[in-house]
């Protein structure tokens, strides 16, 4: 019995180690692609809107709404996909991804805009360092804008910096994300980077249809205003594996079982 105890301990010894390393991943390869996948306009009113993976927009038909006359808004996804081998796990410092900028113009009364929006971000993720490794399975992750386009009648209903800013409200939906890796628990989270992006007042959250303490940004009339989204990826190494706690209660056992047949 106490042979069989020694080798027992020996084999432990030497197999602990190796059960119980969980090495973290310090740096990633990263790309984040983002696109429009789906978007509601006013049913009524006039002109013309158009929809791509990149561009929603919405106005005068045949107007533009980068040059004069600027007589159409839009939405517009730029620096995606956006990608490197810079993020580090546990930063706060978050790497730049995806810009969202509104070209907000003064629109003729009664022409249809955008109501709502639902933008897909795709994720991909490969260890970096400490060691090269293959990439992780892609995660798709999904937030909705609603939008309001408010009347530019002076009568704006919430405070406002023009006459009237428009409204977006950010519901972030599933942008945090957790994932175990080879012993480490990790956490991704897309954020907002440029501070565009507060707490709205109660006034300006029922105007754009939402509930008291959304989250989202105002953008004035005849200005092009950028939201920046970053990545952050947060690790930390987990508790010893199951076999790691089997093995010592194994030890265990087999301890109290000499003890046992020592005091017989």
């Amino acid at each position: 019995m106490k042979r069989l105890i020694k080798t027992t301990a020996l084999a432990c010894a030497f197999l602990l180690p190796q059960l119980a390393q969980a090495t973290l991943v310090t740096q990633w390869e990263y790309e984040v692609a983002s696109e429009w996948t789906g978007a509601t306009f006013q049913a009524l009113g006039e002109g013309t809107t158009s929809t791509s993976s990149s561009v929603l927009s919405w106005g005068a038909d045949g107007g533009s709404y980068t040059s004069s006359p600027k007589n159409r808004s839009a939405l517009v996804i730029s620096n995606s996909p956006q990608g490197g081998n810079d993020l580090v796990t546990n930063s706060i410092f978050p790497v730049l991804t995806n810009v969202i900028t509104h070209f907000n113009n003064t629109l003729a009364g009664g022409t249809k805009s955008l109501e709502t929006a639902l933008l897909k971000t795709t994720l991909k993720l490969k260890p970096f360092l400490p060691t090269p490794e293959s990439a992780l399975p892609t995660k798709t992750l999904n937030f909705t804008i609603r939008f309001i386009e408010t009347p530019n009648n002076g009568n704006c209903g919430f405070d406002s910096a023009s006459n009237c800013d428009d409204i977006f409200v950010i519901e972030f939906g599933d942008l945090v994300t957790d994932f175990t890796y080879k012993g480490a628990k990790y956490t991704t989270s897309i954020v907002e980077t440029t501070s565009s992006l507060t707490g709205l007042s109660p006034a300006a959250c029922a105007k754009a249809g939402a509930a008291a303490g959304c989250l989202g940004f105002k953008t004035i009339e005849k200005a092009a205003t950028d939201a920046m989204f970053g990545l952050l990826i947060k690790g930390v190494e987990v508790s010893a594996p199951v076999g790691t706690g089997a093995l010592g209660l194994g030890l265990l056992s087999l301890f109290m079982y000499g003890r046992r047949r020592s005091a017989k």
